[in-house]
Parts: structure tokens; sequence; C-alpha cells
């Protein structure tokens, strides 16, 4: 009799241990737990941002497309000011206006009443839309006589 009490006593608890580990008073499952959510950081601003993080921090030309010899000439061109000030070439005809950025938006309103557009501006700032990035130079080109 006492060799029965002794299973039963013995055969729950070895079966308790198999399912878990008893460490420093602790309880270690084979449970894993579930990973943390993972969470995506909204698109910062970019860093060719003035201070005011709203407008280009320098002067930049954007270049779209071109037409070619034998039409009546011209490109699609866009070049932001510090001021918030925009030119936009399109082919022989310019409209001018303002602009703000907000995070990778770049929103034009051009001036006589017209209404605002967006375009998408690329993290690293070289794409705008269908526009590519194109540094000006500051170093005035010297004519060689």
């Amino acid at each position: 009799m006492k060799l029965s009490i002794l299973r039963s006593l013995l055969v729950p608890a070895t079966l308790a241990l198999i399912g878990a580990a008893v460490v420093g008073g602790c309880v270690i499952t084979s449970t894993k737990p579930a990973p943390p959510p993972t969470v995506t950081p909204p698109p910062s601003q970019p860093s060719m941002l003035g201070a005011d993080g709203h407008h280009f921090a320098i002067a930049r030309h954007y270049q779209g497309q071109c037409m070619g010899a034998g039409t009546r000439g011209g490109c699609y061109a866009l070049d932001f000011q510090p001021d918030g000030s925009y030119r936009q070439m399109l082919l022989d005809a310019a409209v001018s206006g303002t602009y703000a950025i907000d995070t990778l938006t770049v929103t034009l309103t051009p001036g006589n009443n017209m209404e605002p557009s967006t375009m998408t501006l690329s993290a690293d700032g070289i794409q705008l839309g269908d526009y590519v990035y194109q540094p000006v130079d500051p170093t005035p080109v010297q004519q060689v006589q």
C-alpha cells in the first residue's frame, strides 16, 4: 500500500516536470512567447528641407521630358526656391506659384486661381513624380576667347 501511495504521488509530479522545468523558483515552459508587434514608422521629412520643414533649403531643379528636334521644342521642368516659390516649364509655357512639402508630398499651388496639384518626392529627393533632380552648378561658366 505504501508503494501505491508513493507511485500516485511520483507519477503526477514526474509528468509536471516533463512539461515544465523549474529553475530558481521560476517555471519555464516550452511555449514560445508571441513576437512583439511590428510597427512601421511614418516616413520622415527629407533632409534637403530648410529649417521650416516645408520648403527646400536651396534652389532645386527637376527635369522632365524634353521634345525632340523638329517639334515646337521645350522641356518639362520644375524650379523650386527656398522662399516657397516655384516655376514650372510646360514645354514653352511657364506656370509660377507657391509650393509646400509635407513628408514626401509636394503641393504645387499655381497663381491665377488654378487648382493645386500634388507630386510624390522620393525619400532621397532624386525623383519628383516623373521629374529627375538635376543639380545646379553654382560655379559660373567662363567663356574662353
